[in-house]
């Protein structure tokens, strides 16, 4: 740590802020056994600035060195320097929102507010989150994948503190994330690098996600360049929806085929008729009058003084399937990516004399392409991460919708990090596997997979399926049975067990980068955001008296459950299955070293499979009970380790399971049968010498 890194700015401005201050923390927090005291079970009281002085002094700096160690032999993993983003491969992954991940109720008011009577903040920031590093390196945790940074609009929101997904200004970090501790020493911009920076000096790659197809309806870009969005009347907003297209079914995918049915409809050609031009080309004068009062008047809205002056606003977006139930998103609009109509739509429209419209092909403008690209656009979106690699050093990408964005433009996305880091490294917003073949020649590292809706489904078999199978993908998967989007994993059939089973399964499934979503580690049951395979009643799964029920963490004032009475139990469980994950991790990237294990008889809820160590005898074995309720017992053949490694010895020992662990047990007979006794929802491991 250099003397002009951000991290010791952020070191010396909290010595020179220390004052005498006490404020509460979850006991997770406080992994190193900072100085503290005890307020109730889970709860300790510390001096702030003393325990994020002691968190960069003792916890990240003394790994300095080997983070940088670390960063070199994973760019020479597998004996060969790799360039082109496939880390991620290797990696643990945690997703985190940082408002919500580091938030907490350190005043002890009842509630987690922006500001609480002591003049701090309880929500999360950057700063906050350097407290959680040595949390995640316990668990094994390499990659932090930040959902949206930006700066994101508070108008037209949802909930109380609206969604990051509604970015406001792509260049600007959210000031929500700033640290009220450092006072106006640090901007939120140096915070923000001095966490990067933490955390590539303990081993940690950044990851941020990017979403270059939508924006907040009142995004900052509105100001010079207004023809870049799609506009309708301020009257209209109340009888705005998606339309209503008879004859298709609901919730299906844009197809040339459907083009006639779509611009037959009279709801279409309703909604069509609701759009305007831009308000600089309504009246260019009023336009410049507009424009000189907001930059005589910065802390005014610019859409709310569009909104009053011209009695026009952007348009919502809705979903690109034609059918889809669900709503106008009222906080987000489309970028009109190209100036024109889609080409496809001029026979149905080239009379009709229309404003820019959203609709479903225009939305999905990878299939439905004009012929003028909005070339200034298309420059400014290409250099979102670029722009985040220069300043701040970042790792990685998601990026929101990719698939959906034209061609051309998806590949300039991709192409332009890579001139600044070779190693960059790409996720692809691709849930059906089918989708990997094309995100790879695309240039995406991986994809996010199906994996939330699979692993769960225990007694379809989809777990079994979504484990064995994904092997023979292009490209890795998240292992993991929930994002920040989806239901919770302990509120799935089986709960906390089923859990514990994804979580230890997870770690050693072939193509799958393990992916924790912040939360998980704690029997977490309130989903983040209720976007995906969520029930009607997902957001109130907890008790009513529970201060957070009904809250969703994407829009509102949200703290974890950091105290649970059985908040160790998860954590405990992926530290050991991280170390056992590191030993082998070489072998577990490459699924030529896998070998399916059945059980005999029939179908059964049994899941198994070896690792083969090459040119050794070393095999490692994992079994489970996928079955909730009931024991399992059988006999499983090991003929194919065998024939694989014909010298492997028969004396296995259990490395892992959650009822007696470890020990040592002979458990091969003479034919290479083991013979298992799995208790409900029970994994064990096996190393064979």
């Amino acid at each position: 740590m250099t003397e002009t890194s951000s991290l010791h700015k952020l070191h010396q401005t909290l010595q020179k802020k220390r004052v005498e201050l006490f404020y509460e923390i979850p006991s997770l927090w406080n992994r190193m056994k900072f100085q503290s005291d005890a307020v109730r079970d889970g709860v300790e009281r510390v001096n702030p600035y003393d325990f994020l002085i002691e968190t960069i002094e003792k916890a990240i700096l003394p790994h300095a060195v080997e983070g940088r160690d670390y960063a070199s032999s994973v760019a020479q993993a597998d004996g060969h320097l790799q360039t082109n983003g496939d880390w991620i491969k290797r990696s643990s992954v945690y997703s985190m929102q940082v408002r919500t991940s580091t938030a907490w109720d350190h005043d002890h008011s009842g509630y987690v507010e922006m500001e609480n009577r002591d003049g701090m903040k309880d929500t999360g920031t950057f700063v906050k989150t350097l407290a959680l590093i040595p949390h995640l390196l316990y668990m094994g945790i390499d990659t932090i994948f930040l959902l949206p940074i930006s700066q994101h609009s508070h108008k037209d929101k949802k909930g109380e503190f609206g969604s990051p997904y509604a970015v406001q200004d792509f260049f600007a970090i959210d000031e929500e994330l700033k640290e009220s501790l450092t006072g106006d020493e640090l901007t939120v911009e140096e915070e923000f690098a001095a966490f990067v920076e933490a955390c590539h000096m303990v081993g940690i790659r950044v990851v941020i996600d990017v979403i270059p197809r939508t924006c907040a309806r009142d995004n900052r870009l509105i100001l010079e360049n207004p023809e870049w969005f799609y506009w309708i009347p301020v009257t209209e907003v109340d009888y705005y929806h998606p339309p209503h297209v008879p004859g298709i079914g609901e919730n299906v995918k844009p197809e040339h085929a459907f083009l006639p049915m779509v611009y037959h409809s009279e709801d279409v050609w309703q909604h069509l008729r609701r759009f305007s031009m831009a308000p600089n080309l309504i009246d260019a004068e009023k336009w410049e009058g507009v424009r000189t009062f907001l930059s005589e008047n910065p802390t005014e809205n610019v859409l709310a003084v569009i909104e009053r002056e011209f009695g026009l606003t952007t348009a919502p977006a809705f979903s690109d399937c034609i059918n889809d139930p669900q709503p106008p998103w009222s906080d987000v609009t489309y970028f009109r990516l190209f100036l024109d109509h889609p080409v496809a739509a001029a026979p149905f429209v080239s009379e009709a004399n229309l404003a820019p419209y959203i609709l479903f092909d225009s939305i999905k403008a990878n299939q439905f392409r004009g012929e003028q690209i909005n070339e200034p656009l298309w420059a400014m979106l290409a250099d979102i991460i670029p722009y985040y690699q220069r300043e701040y050093g970042i790792d990685g990408a998601r990026i929101d919708m990719g698939h959906a964005l034209p061609v051309d433009l998806a590949q300039r996305i991709l192409e332009r990090p890579r001139e600044l880091d070779p190693n960059f490294s790409f996720i692809a917003e691709e849930l059906i596997e089918a989708g990997a073949w094309a995100a790879k020649d695309a240039g995406y590292n991986m994809i996010i997979g199906y994996g939330f809706y699979k692993e769960p489904r225990f007694h379809s078999h989809e777990t079994h399926q979504f484990l064995y199978d994904s092997r023979f993908l292009p490209l890795p998967v998240f292992a993991s049975g929930e994002t920040a989007d989806t239901r919770r994993l302990a509120t799935r059939d089986g709960g906390r067990q089923a859990s514990r089973l994804l979580t230890v399964l997870n770690g050693f499934m072939p193509n799958g980068v393990p992916l924790t979503n912040s939360g998980l580690e704690l029997y977490e049951t309130q989903p983040m955001n209720t976007g995906l395979d969520c029930r009607p009643e997902e957001a109130y799964q907890l008790f009513p008296t529970d201060p957070y029920f009904g809250k969703l963490a994407f829009f509102d004032a949200y703290q974890f459950h950091w105290d649970h009475p059985n908040r160790d139990e998860m954590i405990e469980l992926m530290h050991q299955v991280a170390e056992i994950r590191r030993r082998w991790l070489d072998v577990l990237v490459n699924p030529s070293h896998f070998e399916p294990l059945v059980l005999e008889g029939p179908a059964t809820p049994f899941i198994g499979f070896a690792w083969l160590r090459p040119e050794t005898t070393d095999t490692l074995l994992v079994l489970a009970n996928t079955n909730m309720f009931e024991q399992l017992h059988g006999v499983v053949g090991l003929d194919g380790v065998r024939r694989r490694n014909w010298n492997a010895s028969r004396f296995a020992e259990m490395i892992y399971s959650p009822n007696s662990w470890p020990y040592a047990e002979h458990a091969f007979d003479e034919h290479w049968n083991l013979r298992i006794d799995l208790k409900p929802g029970e994994v064990k491991i096996y190393e064979m010498k």
